[in-house]
């Protein structure tokens, strides 16, 4: 047994590390919004969002190039899925999240357009040069919309790190190469676990990397959790799946041959993506309504209850269809 020593270490060394990055990547960042004048939500929808979708932006380019374009395509909205299914679930689930009003009305919507708007460019079934230059050019249009609104917002009850600009920026980065470098650790010392106890590669994709490829978000968002930084959380969350769509989509069009989208694509994974999108945003729409104009709307424990039910179902009915065509 003494093999399974090392991967034992790397899950359990990788958790660790891990948990500190994230929440200190919160700290850090905050306090790199504070020093340059930049909202706290402006930092979560750009450094921590983009940076903690370093993964599905490099498995998506080394798919691209070795003729794997499905599973880029898949990897894209696969992580929307559990970014949404999973982290804003659990994240609801452990304690209501109270949202700003200001950032529902102006990230929530922006977000259900993205979607919309990749499906339509995908709507032909197809994904090459012309499609992945469109996604490419929306994603330049959003980084531009991201700098000229986001100014400093109100101020927030934060936990700043007594250091200065050039520490923090330091730190925003360290933090975030510990954090999907020790998150790569885990993923490799759980396959080789599962291997050892004989689970097969199939259950193996379908879980632990799957997984693996979102544990920076979920990471980020507990630690926003945990810091009372809500909006943070929602950001790196919202952040995260605009950069998957426009971004992380693209690729397979600009790198790789092109390629006929699996009809799966369309039937099954972007109303599911679609769907778990719309829980949220139904029980924001029924929370502004009770509160009124009240500053933040809560998003309760119900709303993380049902992401989670939806994701399982996803999961449970993707699992199903792979094993019974293996």
């Amino acid at each position: 047994m003494s093999f399974l020593f090392l991967p034992l270490m790397a899950v359990i060394g990788g958790f660790i590390v891990l948990t500190f990055s994230a929440d200190r990547l919160i700290a850090a960042a905050a306090t790199l919004a504070k020093h340059m004048g930049l909202s706290i939500v402006f930092i979560g929808m750009t450094i921590v969002a983009f940076g903690t979708s370093a993964p599905e932006l490099l498995v998506s380019a080394v798919a691209a190039f070795n003729g794997a374009e499905g599973l880029s395509v898949g990897n894209a909205i696969g992580s929307n899925i559990i970014n949404t299914g999973l982290v804003l679930g659990l994240c609801a689930l452990v304690t209501p999240l109270m949202i700003s009003r200001r950032f529902l009305k102006r990230e929530f919507p922006i977000l259900l357009l993205v979607m919309t708007y990749a499906v339509l460019v995908l709507m032909g079934g197809s994904l090459g040069w012309p499609q992945g230059l469109a996604l490419l050019g929306a994603m330049i249009v959003y980084g531009i919309y991201l700098g000229r609104s986001h100014n400093s917002d109100e101020e927030l009850e934060v936990e700043f790190l007594q250091v200065g600009q050039g520490r923090a920026v330091a730190e925003t980065v360290l933090m975030l190469v510990l954090l999907l470098s020790s998150s790569q650790v885990m993923v490799w010392g759980s396959v080789e676990l599962a291997r050892a106890f004989g689970v097969s590669e199939l259950v193996i994709g379908l879980t632990v990397i799957a997984f693996g490829t979102s544990l920076p978000e979920l990471a980020a968002a507990v630690a926003g959790v945990r810091r009372g930084l809500y909006d943070m959380t929602l950001a790196t969350v919202v952040g995260s799946n605009i950069f998957n769509l426009l971004g992380v989509l693209a690729f397979p069009g600009l790198i790789g041959d092109g390629m006929t989208l699996p009809e799966q694509v369309m039937a099954r994974d972007v109303p599911a993506m679609f769907a778990l999108t719309l829980i949220p945003g139904l029980f924001f729409l029924l929370a502004r309504y009770r509160h009124g104009r009240a500053p933040y709307v809560p998003m309760n424990r119900l709303a993380g209850a049902l992401l989670l039910i939806g994701f399982a179902g996803y999961m449970g009915l993707l699992t199903l269809e792979v094993l019974s065509q293996a």
